[in-house]
C-alpha cells in the first residue's frame, strides 16, 4: 500500500494586474511536494457567491489535511476596521474574503495552518488582528530595516529573534541547536524579506512569537492558553518557500508542517466564536 501523502490546500493567488487570472507560484508547490505532501490548489469563487464563502471554505478545509495561506498583494484595510490609506496597494475582495473564511474554518476544524508573508497577515486579520498598511510610512522616526530586498530571493537579509519558549523556535531549530546555545541565549535565524505590510495588533488568542531587531512582528502562533487552534497554526512574514533549498530552517518548517498534517488531531474540539 502506498504511503499516505497529506493533502495541503492552498488558496489561489489573484493577480490584480491581470483580471481573470488565478495562479500559484511554483516555489510553494515545490516546497509542499518536497515535504512529502500533495498540494491542492483551491480556486477562489466568484464574488457573486460571497454569501456562500463560509460553506464553500468549510467543505474545502474539511477535504484536506492542512491549509497554507500564501503570499500576494495587500489586504483591504476595511477588513480590520480601517480606511485604506494612499500607501496601501492593490487587493482582491474575493481573495480577502475567501481566505478569511478558509482561515476561520481551519481554526474551527483544528487543521494545521501555515501562513506565509501575506498569509500571516491574512491569518491575523481573520482572527481579529490589524496590520501596518505600510511599515515605513507608519513607523516614521523609527529605525526600520530592509523588508523589501533586492538580493536573490533565497538570500537572508535580516535576522528574526524568537520569543522564549515559542513553538516557532522549536519548529525551525533542531533540539541540539537550541540546547547548544545555552540557557537564556537568544534564539534567532536569518531570513529573506519581501513585504511592506506586517502584523500590527496581534489577534486575540495569538501571540507575536518572533520579531526582527527593528521590532516588526515576523511570526504569530496561538497563545499557550488557546486550545481552539491546532498547535501548528503558524504564520511567518518571510518566504521560506524561496529558501528551503539553501537554508535548513526553511526546509524544516515545511517538514514539520507536513508531519503535523499527517497526524490526526485526536483532541479536536470545534471552537466557539
Amino acid at each position: 500500500m502506498a504511503e499516505k501523502h497529506p493533502i495541503i490546500g492552498i488558496g489561489a493567488n489573484v493577480d490584480c494586474d491581470a483580471p481573470g487570472v488565478q495562479n500559484i507560484y511554483e516555489s510553494y508547490v515545490d516546497a509542499i511536494y518536497n515535504a512529502g505532501c500533495l498540494p491542492l490548489i483551491i480556486p477562489l469563487p466568484n464574488i457573486l457567491l460571497k454569501d456562500e464563502y463560509g460553506a464553500l471554505a468549510g467543505r474545502a478545509v474539511g477535504a484536506v489535511d492542512g491549509i497554507m495561506l500564501s503570499g500576494g498583494d495587500d489586504v483591504n484595510a476595511m477588513l480590520y476596521g480601517e480606511e485604506n490609506m494612499p500607501f496601501n496597494g492593490s487587493f482582491s475582495e474575493e481573495r480577502d474574503l475567501f481566505e478569511t473564511a478558509l482561515a476561520r474554518c481551519a481554526i474551527d476544524l483544528r487543521k494545521p495552518v501555515l501562513g506565509i508573508c501575506r498569509g500571516v497577515q491574512m491569518l491575523n486579520v481573520a482572527m481579529g488582528g490589524t496590520l501596518f498598511q505600510d511599515i515605513e510610512k507608519q513607523n516614521e522616526g523609527k529605525r526600520v530595516f530592509m523588508h523589501r530586498q533586492k538580493a536573490p530571493s533565497y538570500s537572508a537579509v535580516h535576522s528574526v529573534e524568537f520569543s522564549p519558549g515559542s513553538r516557532i523556535a522549536g519548529i525551525l531549530l533542531e533540539p541540539g541547536e537550541i540546547a547548544g546555545r545555552g540557557d537564556g541565549a537568544l534564539l534567532s535565524v536569518n531570513v529573506n524579506s519581501f513585504h511592506h505590510q506586517s502584523v500590527r495588533g496581534v489577534a486575540p488568542g495569538f501571540i507575536a512569537s518572533a520579531r526582527s531587531v527593528d521590532g516588526i512582528i515576523e511570526s504569530i502562533e496561538p497563545a499557550p492558553e488557546n486550545d481552539n487552534a491546532h498547535p501548528f497554526t503558524i504564520g511567518v512574514q518571510w518566504h521560506p518557500e524561496r529558501m528551503w533549498k539553501h537554508h535548513h530552517h526553511a526546509k524544516r518548517l515545511f517538514m514539520q508542517f507536513a508531519e503535523a498534517c499527517g497526524q490526526p488531531d485526536l483532541c479536536h474540539t470545534p471552537s466557539r466564536r
